[in-house]
């Protein structure tokens, strides 16, 4: 992705100041529909500055969303090393396996950096290589988390394009059942049990989700979970 704010940018939602459109922002955040593309919107607090820096940035067809900001955005932001940085990302996927290699180097390179992901949902969930991915960012420290209505909220006051709201907040459509699903998925996943989340394509490819436990240390697991 080039650095700029270029036509790809424009025609994909993202307006000048770091705002995402209305339009891109629900069909991407919907965590009840599955879009191809992945969106992040991010905060970079310092520690030497009371004011956060806040802006998104999408994949393209040759890097995916959270390399850009480890190799482009963060780069151009960060003066001092030895300034302590939060960085929180509101992502519309969870990270793939490759992405989440690149952010342990990252965070290994970057001592004093703290991450937070909040996710809309998770990609290629069952693959193992991606499971394995999200455990071991949590391994080095990371918060991981499923989307709940205040990160929402929150997104739609902080990265919302102003011009295009008729409404001061939002939540997503059939919310409740999305959050648990996926909540619980990512715990089977950060306890390295068994998935327990099946998605299939019904009626008109509209995506269906279901819960399907089968031995005793899932319901164990899933069981003594309070999703967030």
């Amino acid at each position: 992705m080039a650095a700029g704010w270029n036509g790809d940018h424009v025609s994909r939602g993202i307006r000048k100041g770091g705002k995402i459109s209305l339009e891109a922002f629900m069909e991407n955040y919907d965590p009840s529909v599955l879009p191809n593309e992945t969106y992040l919107l991010y905060e970079i607090k310092w520690s030497s500055s009371k004011k956060a820096w806040q802006n998104c940035c999408h994949n393209t067809l040759i890097e995916h969303a959270e390399i850009y900001f480890l190799e482009d955005v963060f780069k151009k932001q960060r003066s001092d090393p030895s300034d302590h940085c939060s960085i929180t990302w509101y992502m519309s996927w969870s990270p793939c396996g490759d992405c989440c290699r690149a952010i342990r180097r990252f965070l290994k390179e970057q001592p004093n950096v703290n991450l937070v992901i909040y996710v809309a949902r998770l990609y290629l969930h069952k693959e193992e290589h991606n499971r394995q991915g999200l455990q071991s960012l949590v391994n080095i420290g990371v918060s991981i988390r499923v989307m709940d209505l205040p990160a929402y909220s929150y997104c739609w006051r902080t990265f919302v394009n102003d011009e295009d709201k008729d409404e001061d907040d939002y939540w997503p459509r059939h919310f409740a059942p999305w959050i648990m699903l996926y909540s619980l998925e990512l715990q089977s996943i950060l306890q390295n049990i068994p998935s327990c989340l099946e998605i299939s394509t019904g009626e008109n490819q509209t995506p269906v989700f279901s819960l399907c436990v089968e031995d005793d240390q899932q319901k164990r697991a899933l069981t003594s979970t309070n999703p967030r």
